[in-house]
């Protein structure tokens, strides 16, 4: 198996297909790893309750990735095993720069989607989370606690924004990309590959042995920290040129992660 003892996993664009839905054969092939000793873990921006469905389909047990890094959660029984909460002082700026620039924001808080008015261009977040979420007033809040923040715009609007919130706040706070129109605030440090490094700590096993897939700039940190990182051909191209032509991936419409997986691990020789 390459010495490979854990494979990292993008759920959007890399497990799932652009309709969302997930392959038998990625299925079978995500099963087939943890049958032969590798963790096949989950790597998401994701909150636990959006992913355990799909978690579900694949009838994998290894502990996976939350919120882009910012909680750790055991496979087995759902419990936390790491959980990182954004500073309440920042959180309370970045809530109030989206109002005065009238850009949508939802915000987990203890496992909960809410957020503050319902808005058109927040759809295809919903739809593709399948998380219900809540109306409140964030200043009616005694404690913000929040996991992530998560803006929704334009990207050229947004770009600014980010560069302004490092600038001002990178000693609090990481902002980044899950899509060009999400852009996605946690806790400073924290991104999927230190996700990575906290559950090869957990498993007992060097970053040497680590391999993982995914397709968006907040999967490049991790794709840049394991030992074998791979790219979807879905991904943008400017994400795409940063990687050899071995380390990537068929589209995801094609069933990229089992036909890589297939080849990679000779499961056909």
């Amino acid at each position: 198996m390459n010495g490979i003892k854990a494979c990292f996993f993008d759920i959007d664009g890399t497990l799932l297909r652009t309709d969302h839905t997930i392959s038998q054969s990625v299925i079978e092939a995500v099963q087939r790893l943890e049958k032969e000793g590798v963790a096949p873990v989950i790597a998401t921006g994701r909150s636990y309750e959006a992913l355990l469905p799909i978690k579900e389909s694949l009838g994998i047990h290894s502990p996976v990735i939350c919120y882009n890094g910012a909680m750790i959660v055991d496979g087995k029984d759902g419990s936390v095993l790491k959980h990182h909460i954004l500073p309440d002082r920042e959180a309370k700026i970045i809530i109030n720069m989206a109002r005065d620039l009238d850009y949508h924001l939802l915000a987990y808080r203890r496992g909960e989607l809410i957020f503050e008015r319902s808005r058109v261009e927040a759809d295809e977040y919903y739809n593709r989370i399948l998380l219900e979420g809540r109306i409140v007033n964030f200043d009616d809040l005694d404690e913000l606690d929040l996991t992530k923040c998560l803006i929704i715009g334009d990207h050229e609007n947004l770009v600014p924004l980010k560069d302004e919130i490092l600038k001002l706040y990178g000693d609090k706070l990481n902002a980044f990309f899950s899509d060009p129109r999400f852009l996605e605030i946690v806790p400073a440090g924290i991104d999927k590959a230190e996700g990575v490094r906290e559950i090869m700590d957990i498993l007992g096993e060097p970053m040497e042995k680590t391999m993982a897939m995914g397709d968006g700039y907040n999967d490049l940190s991790m794709l840049e920290a394991v030992h074998w990182g791979v790219v979807m051909d879905n991904a943008l191209p400017s994400l795409k040129e940063k990687f050899p032509p071995e380390r990537i991936a068929p589209h995801c419409d094609k069933d990229g992660v089992a036909a890589y997986l297939t080849d990679f691990f000779k499961w056909n020789s």
